[in-house]
């Protein structure tokens, strides 16, 4: 019986080290993982290919999506877009409802509208917090995707 106790102590032991363990060291994802930010232009974002978001109105709409971090410190982050007018930015929240670290917000190059890579910079993550990415989508705008190091 005392073998069982000490395997189970084990055991218990090696899930709480697992689950404490630090995230994947590069995170992809995609962007159909944005939203509206405001419900009244949730109709202008659709999918787009397999799992790509895009602006379908006339006019630049802001779109959102957060991502939970496990792991403190400084994280890079990018999102891969399709524009040549649009813009992003990250945050992250510290706990007390407020964005503890803010980016500064990043364009994307002069037209014409093409795929490119934005870096948004590295963003300082408290324990089990998250990083908000803000993007301003142009009409016909498209986010791929976006990465968390």
């Amino acid at each position: 019986m005392k073998g069982f106790q000490t395997l189970a102590k084990v055991c218990a032991f090696g899930v709480v080290a697992l689950s404490a363990g630090t995230a994947a060291a590069w995170q992809y994802y995609p962007g159909i993982a944005f939203k509206a930010a405001y419900a009244s232009d949730a109709a202008c974002f659709n999918v787009h290919s397999y799992s790509a978001i895009r602006n379908d109105c006339t006019t630049t709409r802001l779109a959102i999506a957060s991502v939970p971090m496990w792991t403190v410190g400084y994280h890079p982050t990018t999102v891969q877009i399709y524009g040549n007018n649009s813009w992003c930015e990250t945050e992250t929240v510290n706990g007390v409802g407020n964005a503890g670290q803010v980016g500064a917000t990043t364009y994307t190059l002069a037209g014409p509208m093409a795929w490119q890579t934005i870096n948004t910079g590295d963003r300082y993550v408290w324990e089990d917090f998250a990083i908000v990415f803000r993007c301003g989508l142009q009409s016909s705008g498209i986010i791929g995707g976006f990465t968390i190091d």
